[in-house]
């Protein structure tokens, strides 16, 4: 170790951050909505059997992303949206686990007790260090070598057993507290905090084997990188960028700022996180027009990725800079136009249909549109007469349309209304 190396703290040091690692907030719902999601194994048949395998593979897969984050440094759990950790890698540890586990239950079933505690004994001594090299190598053939284990258990020396040692106890524990749970509590009561123990305390055990290799990774030969922080945005780039325009907003040239995220836009494009804060520069600038600009294809990309909501509060802020401002491409506007009438914007949605036939007359939406938006007249904004005038424009144009029994019902409902709101002439 270099002389200005920061010392590692010895496992022992570290037990109390070890057992709290899996009460950190970010580790902590994820358990917590596992087993919320475990409750539904009872389900019949088939179904059930998908939910307790999916607890147990994204149970597996907190557990081998706690492992691997910790051997390279990282000692808080990442949030669900950073995990690294394959279903295939929880996939193997699982398979890893019934390898070991099952032949030794079909011995203490129909062969000899006494022959299946030797070898859970043998699988208690040895099954770390098999986990350990399935986590780091994500070989199950490797891990299952015993000419692999015991290399690694002659580095690591006594802290293995220890580690081994702690482990067991954390089994033993995590048995008697279920069986204690079942005693007091009905089965299917005793099934939610009896799964928090179990995954909780995996999390834990993995997180413990974790911090074993990388307090002896020098010990083991492995070069172990400092932490890399993960990245802010999609991706290194895209915080470099953001980092050169936070230095030079700090300095007061937003424009710049600006400048320097928009170059991110072109080649493979940028995230939308990115897109949000050159959003957020030009209009701390005072840009509108940059603003205008960008909205009009940034609508529709977030349209592209099926993010409607968002797509029309950005349309919204469009109109705030400009009242006039139209998006220019019809099946956007149809579908701003339906998420606006969906979420009751009645307002907004006749704003956006409002000559949507005559601007794109061809278009198949067109007689829907149109509909809505009346309908959304007569029934929301008092604006009956234009409504049916409307209506009436169209009924020209949906003959042998499937919308025009639909269409002709409409106008009748809404040319009572119209004629209730004229008042006897």
């Amino acid at each position: 170790m270099p002389a200005n190396a920061t010392p590692i703290p010895s496992v022992s040091e570290r037990l109390p951050a070890i057992f709290a690692y899996p009460a950190h907030k970010a580790m902590l719902w994820m358990i917590a909505a596992l087993c919320v999601l475990r409750l539904l194994n009872h389900l019949p048949s088939l179904l059930g059997w998908v939910f307790e395998l999916a607890f147990w593979v994204m149970g597996f897969k907190l557990a081998v992303e706690a492992l691997v984050n910790t051997v390279h440094g990282r000692f808080e759990p990442m949030g669900a949206e950073d995990m690294m950790a394959t279903d295939g890698e929880a996939v193997n540890q699982i398979l890893l686990m019934l390898v070991v586990f099952l032949p030794i239950q079909a011995i203490a079933l129909w062969g000899s007790p006494v022959l299946a505690l030797w070898l859970l004994a043998f699988a208690v001594l040895f099954l770390p260090a098999a986990v350990m090299l399935l986590a780091v190598d994500d070989s199950l053939p490797r891990a299952l070598n015993p000419l692999a284990w015991f290399p690694l258990i002659g580095r690591l020396g006594g802290v293995y057993f220890g580690a081994v040692g702690l482990l067991a106890a954390m089994v033993v524990a995590s048995i008697v507290l279920q069986v204690l749970l079942l005693m007091a509590l009905p089965g299917t009561m005793a099934q939610l905090p009896g799964s928090f123990v179990s995954l909780y305390l995996l999390v834990a055990g993995y997180h413990l084997l974790g911090y074993v290799i990388h307090a002896n990774h020098a010990a083991l030969g492995l070069d172990v990188a400092p932490a890399v922080p993960r990245a802010r945005f999609a991706n290194p780039m895209e915080d470099d960028a953001v980092a050169e325009a936070e230095a030079l907003a700090e300095a007061g040239d937003l424009a710049g700022a600006a400048r320097r995220l928009q170059e991110m836009f072109r080649g493979r494009g940028a995230s939308d996180a990115l897109h949000d804060r050159y959003r957020q520069y030009l209009k701390q600038a005072g840009d509108n027009a940059g603003l205008l600009d960008h909205g009009r294809e940034y609508i529709s990309r977030l349209l592209a990725t099926n993010q409607d909501k968002r797509a029309l509060a950005v349309l919204t802020e469009q109109r705030a800079l400009d009242a006039s401002y139209r998006h220019a491409l019809p099946d956007d506007v149809a579908r701003l136009f339906a998420q606006a009438a969906r979420t009751g914007q009645a307002q907004l949605a006749v704003a956006l249909a409002e000559g949507f036939e005559t601007r794109f007359p061809d278009h198949p939406q067109a007689p829907q549109v149109v509909m809505t938006a009346s309908e959304l007249m007569a029934d929301r904004l008092g604006r009956e007469a234009e409504a049916e005038q409307r209506l009436r424009l169209m009924s020209y144009k949906v003959r042998g349309h499937a919308l025009e029994t639909p269409l002709t019902d409409l106008l009748a409902r809404v040319g009572r209304l119209s004629a209730i709101s004229r008042g006897p002439s």
